[in-house]
């Protein structure tokens, strides 16, 4: 997991086997039959939210109360461990978001929360930190879900030097948990062949 240990240098989060796989299999299972809506995006210096699929394309699943449940109470327990880490005080959590991605769907690179923007709603300037829980891999798992593609990167620069950005693909795991500070651009990159899950929320 070369990847993941770069990133934590660079003060991101990373814990591994936050889900177990049985029950990234269960959440997988119950996403894939639930009934989907179309993720939106807020285009800079827009209060409100528009369906763009050239920016973005993916699937959210609408999953049970228990599902939901299930994995709040594992966040319950990171709140602390967050809060030492990025030494920031946190409320609580934002409505997860349980993300299924096709072949071909993917969601150019972004911010969470963009402080220079004076039309972002309350909701979005409140967020602190990311979360990004990942359901599966390209290994697999116990029920041979794996895809390709749809590697979530994250860019920076290296100080003030121009023409000194870079560009870091996580080397996801099933089960992993990801956290990030919210002003942190990222992107997830096309899915080139099978479904890519994840649960996504944000601590404020």
């Amino acid at each position: 997991m070369p990847n993941a240990s770069i990133l934590t240098r660079l003060g991101l989060y990373v814990q591994r086997d936050f889900l177990s796989a049985e029950s990234c299999q269960q959440i997988r299972s119950e996403m894939v039959t639930a009934v989907r809506a179309a993720a939106i995006i807020r285009p800079p210096g827009q209060a409100g939210g528009v369906l763009d699929e050239k920016t973005r394309r993916t699937g959210i699943a609408e999953v049970s109360a228990s599902t939901v449940a299930l994995v709040e109470e594992r966040l319950r327990a990171m709140k602390p461990v967050l809060e030492e880490h990025f030494l920031v005080q946190l409320a609580g959590w934002q409505r997860l978001q349980f993300y299924i991605y096709e072949e071909g769907d993917f969601f150019v690179a972004h911010r969470d929360k963009d402080d220079t923007d004076p039309t972002a709603p309350d909701w979005v300037r409140a967020r602190q930190v990311s979360v990004s829980i990942l359901l599966n891999d390209e290994r697999g798992g116990r029920d041979g879900e794996a895809y390709r593609g749809g590697t979530l990167v994250f860019h920076g620069h290296r100080g003030d030097r121009p023409g000194t950005g870079f560009a870091i693909p996580l080397e996801g795991e099933e089960g992993m948990f990801l956290a990030f500070p919210s002003d942190c651009i990222h992107e997830v990159r096309p899915v080139t062949s099978g479904r890519r899950y994840s649960i996504v929320t944000w601590f404020i």
